[in-house]
């Protein structure tokens, strides 16, 4: 896999993977994200993810006119607006998303639309507990700094923003020098077309807030529901760690716990009736590697059971790496997830976008060769004493 990588006189990143697929997809990497924000604009990286939709009218229309389909979403440290499209349709496609970046004019009616459809998401995430409990284990480990906050923001902050808010963050962040763009597929367009159209972006980025992070605690919110959604959050400090090879060890972390039915984890709790749902998410952060495991669906008398379960498990982790027979099929498991991949344009170009964000490098086939290289090594390395938090029925 030879993947171009160019960097564009304005400072853009541009990475180029030529592969023959039916589709081909992009993916633009903003670095910015919630835990750079300011205290009273909390939510605004989340605000702009919106805003960069209205820029150009009947987007939707637009997109899926040309064979194509789009998605977004916000992270502590990035943002990512992925794109997918016939291959005939490349230059039209690439054209509409210069456009959509290049105004960082916010219409005042497509910015109170667009607000009022984010406080509808915060009352919603509020009053989904599947939901706000992906929140709860950030703020049980990190309290109200920026590592611990929503990344979607409060209905405070969202009502207070006004539109010069955003248009500022849009000139201080959303410039060339802060994004990559990655293509992937069977791309119909000459290298230096691609580079002569996105190097009319203009902009330098601001200097980036040094972010806090504080010191949580436990956390029990009690709701009208029928059952329990508990969360495990732990944090790995980073210090001198090839950050790429902390990835892959975290990315083989969630494969041995949660992916697939045959998974530590998920064996574990399925045949002793407790859950049928766990899910993992996780995060690299400046200086830790943030962890956390969402148990779905608990009967509130087995609240005790499943998280001495969950202890016990965590312990004994080692004993996957026991078992032969075990591992040998789990990796063929592995194999597969890993060829799937490589059949999902969108999928690769995020990585790529992604990796280049957060690590450095954009190196998804050393990434994959990685994951099958230390498959067996022990990760009890990664595991640290974490906090509790749950949403339990009243």
């Amino acid at each position: 896999m030879n993947i171009e990588y160019y960097m564009l006189d304005n400072g853009l990143r541009l990475l180029i993977n030529r592969i023959e697929l039916p589709t081909i997809g992009i993916a633009v990497g903003v670095g910015i994200g919630s835990i750079y924000e300011n205290e009273h604009l909390r939510g605004i990286s989340h605000f702009a993810e919106h805003i960069i939709y209205r820029a150009y009218p009947n987007i939707d229309l637009e997109i899926e006119g040309l064979g194509g389909v789009s998605d977004a979403y916000t992270e502590r440290t990035l943002t990512i607006y992925l794109f997918e499209v016939i291959p005939s349709e490349l230059r039209n496609l690439l054209r509409l998303i210069y456009k959509m970046f290049s105004n960082r004019k916010v219409n005042s009616e497509d910015f109170e639309r667009e607000r009022q459809v984010i406080l509808s998401e915060i009352k919603m995430r509020n009053d989904d507990p599947g939901t706000l409990i992906y929140d709860l284990g950030p703020r049980a480990l990190f309290g109200d700094s920026d590592y611990g906050y929503p990344i979607i923001g409060s209905e405070e902050s969202i009502s207070s923003m006004t539109t010069k808010d955003l248009e500022d963050f849009l000139e201080s962040y959303y410039t060339p020098d802060n994004m990559v763009i990655s293509i992937v597929g069977s791309i119909n367009m000459p290298t230096n077309e691609i580079m002569e159209l996105f190097n009319k972006w203009d902009g330098k980025s601001s200097r980036k807030k040094v972010p806090t992070m504080g010191k949580g605690g436990p956390i029990t919110i009690r709701k009208p529901i029928e059952s329990a959604y508990l969360s495990y959050s732990w944090q790995y400090n980073v210090v001198n760690e090839d950050p790429s090879l902390l990835s892959i060890k975290s990315s083989l972390l969630e494969f041995h716990l949660v992916n697939g039915l045959s998974s530590y984890l998920m064996s574990r709790f399925r045949n002793k009736g407790l859950t049928y749902t766990i899910d993992m998410d996780r995060d690299y952060l400046p200086g830790t590697y943030y962890y956390q495991l969402v148990i779905s669906a608990v009967n509130e008398g087995s609240i005790d059971i499943v998280k001495e379960e969950l202890t016990n498990a965590l312990l004994n982790i080692n004993d996957v790496f026991r078992d032969e027979h075990y591992l040998n099929k789990r990796m063929n498991y592995l194999k597969y997830l890993i060829s799937d991949y490589l059949r999902r344009p969108t999928q690769m170009a995020e990585s790529m976008s992604y990796m280049e964000l957060k690590l450095g490098n954009h190196d998804i086939e050393g990434f994959n060769k990685g994951l099958e290289n230390y498959f067996r090594d022990s990760l009890s390395n990664l595991m640290t004493n974490g906090v509790w938090s749950a949403i339990i029925p009243l």
